[in-house]
Order: C-alpha cells, then structure tokens, then sequence
C-alpha cells in the first residue's frame, strides 16, 4: 500500500533528526581522536608537531600548562612546543618516558556544531631528570579544561589548559609530596607566556579538595 505524503514527511524529518544525531555523534568522536593524537604526539616526542592541532585562523588560541602561566595565539603555542618543550631542547634520555592518558570526557558541542567546550581526566606516569638531573619515576594526574573550533571542517584546540593536581614522586606518593616539582623550572626568558596563570590548586593534604575549576560544561548556542 503506496505511502501518503504526510508519512513520507514525517519519515523525511525522522531521517534528518537521525542525520542531525550522526554528525554530532561524528563531531564527538572526531574531538576524542584530535585529543589522543595530542597525547600521542606528546609521547612520541614529536612535539612540534602539536601546533598543527590548534585553529591557525580563529583569533582566540590559548595555552595554559599548570602554573606555566598563559601562551597566546598560534606563536604563543609554537613557543612551548616547539621551543620549550621540542624534542630537540628537552633530550629524551635513557629511561625517559612522558605518558599522559586523556579520558571521561564530557563534551558540549554548539548548536551550529562549529564550537565545542569540553573536560577530561588526564592520568600518566613519567620518568624525568628532576632532582640533581637524576632520573626521578613519577605519577601525574590533572583536568584540561578545552575548547574547540571547527576550521574548514576539521576540529581544532582554540584553547588548552592543563589543570594540574599533582605530580608525585612514585615512592613517596601524593599523600606525601604532591607536587615537588614546578613547570616553571624549565623556564627562560626565550619562553615567559603573555599573561599570569589563571588557575593552579593542586592537591593538599591537609585542604578539601574539590577541584571543581573546570566545571563540567553545560549545553550553549
């Protein structure tokens, strides 16, 4: 039995709606892999090649690494990870390792799907040269604190903050020593960011705890 026209449209809207749902469902997951491939790049020490990651047209880029303070623009990113982070000024060495995980995110995409706000957990486990240049096993655990942007189609950072809540010593652990070390270390005048931090409250023994810089993004336009 043929169809009337006023089934045909609303299976004509179901589709779009379903259509609609795809896309975002694509957006998503297009997000997580630009988020992976970040961490990946970060590991593999090819580090200068995260720039590529972030939006090269969409004023507003930013970077922000625990108390490292704030990197503007796509030039501000290129001065940390081609600059004070590169493969080529931080020498891996034997037994170095720098492995960050990013999961549980939550992540609010506009209603455009053009922009995308988001947060994730970030575990990892490091080996550095950190105290008297000897070789230091360590944990780390933070949030970053996103956004994104599509450019020409493919999903961009527009900004990255990496909320860092504590960076242990593996013997001693976070109860003991939370956060020993500071990224502001490795500084020099070549690499000082274009603003003070905007947020850095790493995990204390002895305060609440609450971590709620970033909060959990709502839905926007």
């Amino acid at each position: 039995m043929a169809k009337t026209l006023q089934e045909l449209e609303s299976e004509i809207m179901d589709l779009k709606k379903q259509m609609a749902e795809y896309g975002r469902v694509k957006d998503l997951m297009d997000i997580w892999k630009l988020h992976s491939k970040y961490a990946h790049l970060y590991q593999m020490f090819k580090r200068s090649e995260i720039p590529n990651l972030f939006a090269q047209k969409t004023p507003g880029v930013t970077l922000e690494i625990e108390e490292s303070g704030v990197y503007e623009g796509i030039e501000g990113v290129k001065k940390v990870f081609a600059g004070k982070f590169h493969e080529n000024k931080v020498r891996p060495i034997p037994g170095f390792m720098a492995a960050h995980m990013v999961v549980n995110p939550i992540v609010e995409i506009n209603k455009d799907r053009t922009r995308a706000k988001g947060i994730w957990f970030s575990h990892g486990c490091v080996s550095l040269p950190l105290d008297d240049n000897k070789l230091t096993a360590a944990w780390c655990f933070g949030k970053y604190d996103m956004e994104y942007v599509k450019e020409d189609g493919e999903w961009k950072f527009l900004k990255l903050a990496y909320r860092g809540i504590y960076m242990t010593p593996y013997h001693k652990g976070w109860l003991e020593d939370p956060m020993p070390w500071s990224i502001r270390d490795v500084d020099s005048l070549d690499f000082w960011p274009d603003k003070p931090t905007t947020h850095h409250l790493p995990y204390h023994p002895r305060r609440i705890n609450a971590f709620d810089v970033p909060p959990i993004p709502e839905p926007y336009e």
